[in-house]
């Protein structure tokens, strides 16, 4: 019990996740307090500090509260649907709560019907998947009738799906309203910056076509860009470490699971020191920053999709989870820093993904290990276990960190400087309390 009360004073901050709530006898409180919950379980889940726990030196009770991620559908409270923002609620306008619908993964775009003839959907990339399958029929709409592919409309008319285009179609993005391309750009220096001219190295490229063809053009270019590195103003020539094994795994992450509703192409960023992919849709059904590459998905975004993606000769993934965790492991074999994954708040209808062209040094290595057992660490602490005595030079490891995306910086409410604390990203307060949440 004391334990428990400790842990939660510890705590620096409510957050996107952390809320505490004084209920009372007014309805107000109540009526906030619900909104909070719906608010969690349609964005990343949550917790309130607990199960009825007496105070008796206070002569109150606590009630320890946890709100798992919404899998199957948007909450609401009294017809009306919240969002978690990193403090505090927001409500969903009527176009809002059909926008996060997509982009959370509870409406598939991937199976809906789409008015485009067959004939063009009959390519190589389809007789491909016919032959791999041991398919003889010759008639495409009755093969992708019985696969699952085609269906019929309000008016009985057979029209094949989202999926079914992506998967054959010589030229998906000209042939629906939708936006299914890849657009690959190469920076100067670290930052995008718009001057007299945007500081971009040549034209940006465009990779469309069928999924297949769309991953294996998008791993050649860019593997392609990295290997031939970015000549900078000094004259050298910046060498890429990121293993290709993780390029490969981002990009086709991104193209598998993005949301086709959402008018967006995949963008993909070349710097000097990083490489982003970042892909519309938020992370789907019990997906959270904290537990991607760790727990397996309830479901996908695009079932459809990748159902059939997987029945072709050597296909781009093998629906096994391994691409997070592939990414993690051959980061951290080459002594780089982890992947880093940013979404909602701070995007709000995408997932990017970051993977650093930097080694990692002893000093990250010794504070996430620290994180990973303690959750949150300050300057002191920071200090301690670096063995370095300069509060300013760790100051600058920690905000260089933040601006990565490594860490998470959290000022209290009081705003005071020495109550500054960090978490890593993938920390969620309810592990602060898990042993006392499962009894």
């Amino acid at each position: 019990m004391k334990k428990l009360l400790e842990d939660i004073l510890a705590v620096p901050s409510e957050s996107r996740t952390l809320e505490f709530k004084r209920i009372g006898i007014k309805k107000e409180g109540l009526d906030r307090t619900l909104q909070s919950i719906v608010a969690m379980a349609n964005t990343d889940g949550g917790l309130w500090p607990p199960r009825y726990v007496d105070v008796p030196e206070k002569g109150r009770k606590i009630a320890l509260l946890f709100v798992p991620k919404a899998t199957d559908g948007l909450r609401s409270y009294e017809n009306h649907v919240f969002i978690r923002l990193e403090k505090g609620n927001r409500r969903l306008s009527p176009q809002e709560i059909i926008h996060f619908s997509y982009i959370k993964g509870f409406n598939r775009a991937d199976a809906e019907l789409v008015d485009v003839a067959f004939s063009l959907l009959k390519t190589h990339y389809y007789e491909t998947w016919r032959r791999e399958r041991g398919i003889s029929d010759n008639d495409i709409a009755v093969v992708l009738y019985k696969t699952g592919l085609a269906r019929e409309d309000n008016q009985g008319e057979l029209r094949p799906t989202r999926a079914a285009v992506l998967l054959f179609a010589e030229y998906p993005n000209d042939l629906m309203e939708t936006k299914c391309t890849i657009r690959i750009f190469q920076y100067s220096g670290n930052l995008e910056t718009v001057k007299e001219t945007i500081n971009l190295i040549g034209v940006p490229k465009t990779i469309g076509g069928c999924v297949m063809r769309q991953i294996k053009d998008a791993h050649d270019y860019v593997l392609m860009l990295l290997r031939a590195g970015m000549r900078v103003p000094s004259g050298f020539v910046t060498s890429y470490r990121i293993p290709e094994r993780a390029v490969k795994e981002a990009i086709t992450n991104a193209v598998i699971h993005r949301d086709y509703h959402t008018k967006r192409d995949i963008e993909i960023k070349i710097y000097e020191d990083r490489l982003e992919v970042e892909s519309p849709g938020l992370l789907p059904f019990n997906i959270t920053p904290s537990n991607i590459g760790y727990e397996r998905a309830y479901g996908y975004r695009n079932d459809l999709l990748v159902k059939h993606l997987r029945e072709f000769p050597d296909p781009p993934n093998l629906d096994q989870n391994e691409g997070v965790r592939a990414m993690r492991q051959v980061m951290r074999a080459d002594y780089l820093f982890p992947p880093i994954f940013i979404t909602y708040p701070f995007l709000q209808d995408s997932v990017k993904v970051i993977l650093l062209n930097e080694k990692a040094p002893s000093e990250w290595d010794k504070t996430s290990d620290y994180l990973n057992k303690n959750k949150y660490i300050n300057n002191k602490e920071a200090r301690a276990i670096m063995g370095i005595h300069d509060t300013s030079k760790v100051s600058r490891f920690l905000g260089k960190w933040v601006k990565q995306g490594l860490l998470v910086k959290i000022v209290p409410t009081s705003g005071a400087k020495k109550n500054v604390c960090y978490r890593l990203p993938i920390t969620v307060e309810k592990d602060l309390f898990a042993t006392d949440v499962n009894k």
